[in-house]
């Protein structure tokens, strides 16, 4: 059979053969046993890293791997024909992967291809060839282990992930260098166990704590889906539960509902977890919270290597009172003792907040008049001292309270001018559909206090 073959990058080899016909490729001291198709999906994966290392766009990843190729055409090779028989030459065009990976070897400074390169095109070299070379000298123990598998390493701040996490929470940087740090340490795990490498055990067990509003349940959402994109968590079915919902309406069911939620997700955050537990002390002991509580120290034990499991409820740092994260889990060392790490979130600043609340009037496409960050930033320095203080939540709260107020204006305007020549009308009115006054700030203000029975 005669034909060409695309592999990557649009570019494609001229191939005569049966399409899994076996190739024998030398890397080093080895013969690899390879064929078509294998050597295809190890060029595309080779080919993602190599985007991955340097950044570049695949129009521009294409323009390299073309220049990549040109530079060994001119080490003078003519052309390839593969035949049923394994043979094979270089034609005008592409080179087998294999080859390229043989020739390059360790990338060395000054190696012609090096000359030859941007430096960019060169990086996207180094991860397209790096990589290609570490899977060839695998492959011939992946012959005898076919199971096994080598995974990319992806540096958890460049995943797309982390990225949206970055974009919508603002502030709270201690708690996004902590869950970097934490993508890095399962990765090296999971690194460690490919190499045969005997590693103590890195459960996937978390506690998420902080005060109300300050993101705990989008951060654990983001980081699943880091853990996801990244390959440490083999699926990504999620279930997003309080304490309460553990516990089943009749005696003897919740145990069951734990184990199912635990059986058919590979995430489980549960948020509130303190609420699987009243602090009544007459009520503490009631039989729907020990049935929970006891099954899910029997699912965490037995699913804190294949599942992420986060814990996530209110709290501040270790010495603060009324601390209810840290009571639940001071009076529960069946769950405490479970928990391999801890992720503290911290109260928003004052500054921190008119960030929130330009954020959120962006995202409802409005557009703040001049001024509103010096009228609302006194409101927000005061608001913090409240041990109530809703963070994040407060500034969605007071939007929606000047929504009200600009909404009531329209309609009174609306009405008032209804007569009027359409003429510049639906300019005028788009124009107060999509601004929030300071004056309509300063009233929201005003009705806000007084909701609040204060100043």
């Amino acid at each position: 059979m005669t034909g060409q073959r695309e592999i990557c990058g649009g570019l494609r080899i001229q191939f005569s053969c049966l399409p899994f016909m076996p190739l024998h490729c030398k890397i080093g001291a080895e013969v690899i046993a390879l064929n078509e198709k294998q050597l295809q999906e190890m060029e595309q994966k080779a080919y993602d890293n190599g985007l991955f290392v340097s950044k570049l766009s695949k129009a521009d990843a294409e323009t390299a791997v073309r220049k990549i190729y040109a530079v060994f055409k001119n080490q003078g090779f003519d052309y390839i024909i593969i035949n049923d028989e394994g043979m094979f030459r270089f034609n005008g065009d592409r080179l087998r992967f294999a080859e390229l990976i043989a020739d390059v070897g360790e990338l060395e400074h000054g190696n012609k291809y090096e000359r030859r390169l941007t430096p960019y095109e060169y990086d996207f070299l180094r991860g397209y060839v790096e990589y290609g070379k570490f899977a060839l000298e695998r492959q011939s123990d992946d012959i005898e282990h076919p199971r096994r598998t080598v995974s990319r390493v992806i540096v958890p701040e460049d995943t797309k992930a982390y990225q949206r996490l970055c974009r919508q929470v603002i502030g709270q940087e201690e708690m996004k260098r902590t869950l970097c740090k934490l993508a890095a340490v399962y990765q090296f795990a999971r690194k460690r166990e490919e190499y045969s490498l005997v590693s103590p055990p890195i459960h996937k067990v978390l506690a998420f704590i902080g005060p109300p509003g300050t993101a705990k349940t989008t951060a654990a959402r983001f980081f699943a889906e880091m853990m996801t994109e990244e390959g440490i968590i083999g699926g990504s079915r999620i279930a997003y539960v309080t304490g309460t919902q553990l516990k089943a309406k009749y005696v003897g069911q919740t145990s069951e509902r734990v184990h199912q939620i635990f059986e058919g997700n590979d995430i489980i955050i549960i948020d509130e977890a303190y609420s699987l537990v009243n602090y009544n002390e007459a009520e503490r002991t009631d039989n729907f919270s020990q049935e929970a509580l006891a099954q899910l120290c029997i699912e965490v034990e037995d699913h804190s290597d294949d599942k992420l499991i986060i814990f996530a409820g209110y709290g501040g740092k270790i010495n603060e009172k009324n601390n209810k994260m840290k009571k639940f889990l001071s009076e529960n060392p069946g769950i405490a003792s479970r928990i391999t790490f801890t992720v503290q979130f911290s109260p928003y600043t004052a500054e921190e907040m008119l960030d929130i609340f330009e954020a959120l009037a962006g995202q409802a496409t409005f557009r703040l008049e001049d001024g509103w960050r010096e009228l609302m930033l006194p409101f927000f320095e005061e608001r913090l001292k409240d041990e109530n203080f809703g963070n994040g939540r407060e500034a969605r709260r007071f939007l929606e309270h000047a929504m009200a107020i600009a909404a009531e204006k329209f309609l009174r305007w609306a009405a008032e001018t209804e007569n009027n020549s359409p003429y510049g009308r639906e300019r005028e009115e788009r124009q107060r559909l999509s601004i929030l006054a300071c004056e309509d700030l300063r009233e929201a203000l005003l009705e806000f206090k007084k909701e609040q029975g204060w100043g």
